[in-house]
């Protein structure tokens, strides 16, 4: 893996980005973050459904949803792992999904203190 991707996949929120949100969404900002973290949740249970059926297109679909909304957000280590959920969900074999499941909950644990922690300070990212 290159320099550039292990950087991208120990940043578990990018707070540039998290500032420019924040500037953009003024008042809707904690709304938004709220909602993610609630979306992301339920996107996490639908990987673990959708891998303990077999079910590559619920994975694959749940996978693409939560990559994107968590690299929109800033949360690039639980984009990166829907990344690769969603590559296994594509290639229609789930060989290693639960694992990376695993790590997407990890690092979706780890987003949401972070952000939560921005919420409840008030402070900027």
């Amino acid at each position: 893996m290159s320099g550039s991707g292990q950087d991208r996949i120990e940043t578990v929120i990018d707070t540039t980005v998290l500032a420019d949100i924040r500037d953009l969404m003024e008042d809707d900002f904690p709304d938004l973050v709220r909602r993610f973290l609630e979306d992301s949740a339920d996107l996490i249970d639908q990987l673990d459904r959708g891998i303990a059926r077999g079910d590559t297109d619920s994975v694959h679909r749940a996978a693409h949803t939560l990559k994107s909304s968590s690299a929109a957000l800033g949360a690039l280590a639980l984009s990166d792992r829907a990344k690769h959920l969603e590559a296994l969900g594509r290639s229609g074999v789930l060989n290693g999904a639960a694992a990376e499941a695993t790590a997407a909950r990890v690092q979706f644990a780890r987003a949401k203190e972070t952000l939560e922690k921005c919420l409840e300070e008030g402070s900027r990212p």
